[in-house]
């Protein structure tokens, strides 16, 4: 099994963002430069903590198959990959506090991330595996919107010194029916190309539109419709 080499030591960095900030944040330019440059937060809406509540149970139901060296039904099927068994790693990994992290000094910038899950394929390669839940079916174009978020992980496996797959899996949840105290739920495994390289130009694109002057805000952005709105714009 791997050693877990850890995160680089270099002096703290002047930007520090996760995949999931910037998976979100890149829909707008300008919150995402309100976000560095002002410590303007989008709101977090009513309900942020029931897909996590659901992130822990899923996690938990994994780790049960972990321990017993099986795939969960939901990934049966995938051919010579397994579950990571190193809990002491895994555990660092999934801490929302903790993480996995890389600075890159050549950008000022520090990638921190927290994985759901993780395979090893027959290579000994690792495979990056993220929950998604939703509340209905998947669209053609949902696990598109991830891409990114997947491609830092390789990205921050990669710079720690792990050898990474070239492609990585989103488990999407969504309810089916609820009865009796008990819901049923689909789920759909969807496979990605990755490629760290990519993820590497998002970065750069971060570091670009934080050190530049206020963009102009997306067409579509709800929040920054309510902030003008707010402000009386």
């Amino acid at each position: 099994m791997y050693k877990n080499r850890g995160s680089k030591t270099t002096p703290k960095s002047s930007i520090t963002v996760s995949p999931s900030q910037i998976g979100m944040l890149l829909e707008c330019p300008r919150c995402l430069w309100l976000y560095f440059r002002e410590g303007l937060k989008r709101p977090s809406g009513i309900f942020p903590s029931l897909p996590g509540g659901f992130d822990r149970l899923f996690k938990t139901y994994f780790d049960g198959y972990r321990e017993k060296e099986e795939l969960p039904p939901e990934l049966r099927g995938l051919g010579k990959e397994t579950l990571y068994t190193d809990r002491a790693f895994l555990d660092v990994w999934r801490n929302n506090w903790k993480g996995i992290s890389y600075v890159f000094t050549e950008l000022d910038l520090t990638l921190k991330g927290a994985i759901d899950d993780l395979l090893i394929n027959e290579k000994g390669e690792f495979v990056p595996i993220d929950f998604k839940t939703r509340g209905y079916p998947l669209k053609e174009d949902t696990a598109a919107h991830y891409q990114t978020q997947l491609d830092l992980y390789a990205l921050l496996f990669e710079k720690n010194g792990y050898p990474v797959a070239g492609y990585g899996y989103l488990l999407f949840f969504w309810p089916k029916e609820y009865a009796q105290s008990s819901a049923d739920f689909v789920t759909e495994l969807v496979k990605l190309k990755l490629s760290p390289q990519n993820g590497l130009g998002i970065l750069e694109e971060v570091v670009r539109i934080v050190r530049d002057g206020e963009p102009k805000a997306h067409s579509e952005c709800e929040f920054c419709r309510f902030r003008e709105f707010s402000n009386g714009e």
